[in-house]
């Protein structure tokens, strides 16, 4: 009966009557003595029917209850197959987590290995270019720059 409260606090007997198909004298009853448990029952299919909103059109349950019919075309639900969809859509929001936590580990990781062969590189190229510099090639008048003998 709490659907059919008013702003000011008293209750719409006649939408209440409306939605079970009684008279507004039954409802009034009803609020003095307490509803018949078919009422409870009905209350309690109305709070887990589809939304009347504009995002639900088009979905209805089966005569026998057991699945949601969509509006597409061989579309259909049992609980159990939207449960899985729940579970499967988590499962794949908590590896997407893992997976860019991963690639980024495994970027930084890259990133220092690629860092520390470039310095290599640079290393071995120094090492060329001294040893290139002392070289008998770039020496003025083909000789070395150096002595190779030691003078006595």
């Amino acid at each position: 009966m709490a659907n059919f409260i008013r702003d000011n606090g008293s209750l719409d007997t006649l939408q209440a009557a409306k939605l079970f198909s009684v008279t507004s004298r039954t409802i009034n009853n009803w609020v003095a003595t307490g509803c018949p448990t078919w009422v409870d029952k009905h209350v309690a299919l109305h709070l887990r029917s589809i939304p009347d909103t504009k995002e639900w059109d088009g979905f209805v349950f089966s005569n026998d209850g057991e699945r949601l019919l969509t509006p597409f075309k061989q579309h259909s639900f049992s609980a159990s197959e939207l449960l899985k969809l729940f579970y499967d859509k988590q499962f794949h929001r908590i590896d997407r987590t893992q997976n860019r936590k991963l690639n980024e580990q495994v970027d930084s990781l890259r990133n220092n290995m690629e860092a520390d062969a470039i310095r290599e590189e640079i290393d071995v190229m120094i090492g060329t270019l001294n040893k290139l510099k002392d070289s008998p090639i770039v020496a003025p008048k083909g000789i070395f720059s150096k002595s190779v003998v030691k003078k006595k």
